[in-house]
């Protein structure tokens, strides 16, 4: 182990600061939780720098509860944020919201969609270069959330549906015909039962296709009873977890089973 005197040490940690940069960008919080008993981390998707992880101090007063309440999953954030090459946990200089919530944390149903968003959302956004594309159907669809007045029972299984194309798994519904398998691991429609990946049924795989067509506009078109709606979402969640093997077994989706049963 090195040892270096005094003033080396002193001038190490000038040159540390002095290569301390901060830059803005825009960011929607996943989630947060306690690193020891002064700080916590926040995970945040970012506009410029894809997830990143930032120490939040920790308190009992007003202005530790008004941070928390800055901090809600899905918050949507204008940030200045320091930027240090080479470390995993960056800090917050400034942050506010750049659009409020105003009906996500007051209604049982928004409230739990959020949830499964954020915990799905943790689970699959890895660290890594920026996806402006991305991060701007991610906070389009929080504002949707926040904003609509009804047909939220498909809310869900629409972001999830939409959110294939900015991921890179978007099924190839163009090698379809009926009567074909969904092969899950390959994305693509076969005509013969796959001997060793996961795979859809002829009659799944051509409700899939149909799926396929959801979108924000259409969706209070798609009528799903309690039991279509479960298995729908299974489904789409087993499809993600082929392809981001770290994904893990999510909570929140037996919220939304009792919610919409």
């Amino acid at each position: 182990m090195m040892c270096f005197p005094p003033e080396t040490l002193v001038f190490l940690r000038n040159i540390e600061l002095f290569c301390v940069m901060y830059e803005k960008t825009r960011g929607v919080v996943l989630y947060t939780h306690p690193y020891n008993d002064t700080l916590s981390v926040v995970h945040v998707y970012t506009e410029r720098f894809g997830r990143m992880s930032y120490m939040l101090p920790r308190g009992v007063g007003r202005a530790a509860k008004m941070a928390r309440a800055l901090y809600m999953p899905l918050a949507l954030l204008d940030m200045e944020v320091e930027v240090r090459p080479g470390r995993h946990t960056q800090r917050i200089r400034e942050a506010h919201s750049f659009l409020p919530l105003m009906h996500i944390q007051g209604d049982p149903v928004r409230s739990s969609l959020a949830m499964f968003l954020s915990e799905f959302l943790g689970s699959v956004l890895r660290g890594g270069e920026s996806q402006p594309l991305l991060f701007a159907y991610i906070a389009r669809s929080v504002q949707l959330l926040d904003a609509l007045e009804s047909g939220l029972g498909n809310f869900h299984i629409c972001f999830l549906v939409g959110l294939t194309s900015y991921m890179g798994i978007t099924p190839n519904v163009e090698s379809f015909s009926p009567g074909y398998y969904f092969d899950m691991q390959e994305g693509v429609f076969v005509s013969h039962r796959p001997l060793n990946n996961p795979f859809l049924p002829p009659m799944e795989a051509a409700f899939m296709v149909k799926l396929m067509r959801i979108n924000y506009v259409n969706m209070r078109r798609f009528r799903f009873s309690r039991g279509e709606r479960r298995i729908i979402l299974d489904r789409i969640l087993s499809y993600y977890a082929l392809h981001y093997t770290g994904m893990g077994q999510l909570s929140s989706p037996a919220v939304l089973h009792a919610l919409f049963d």
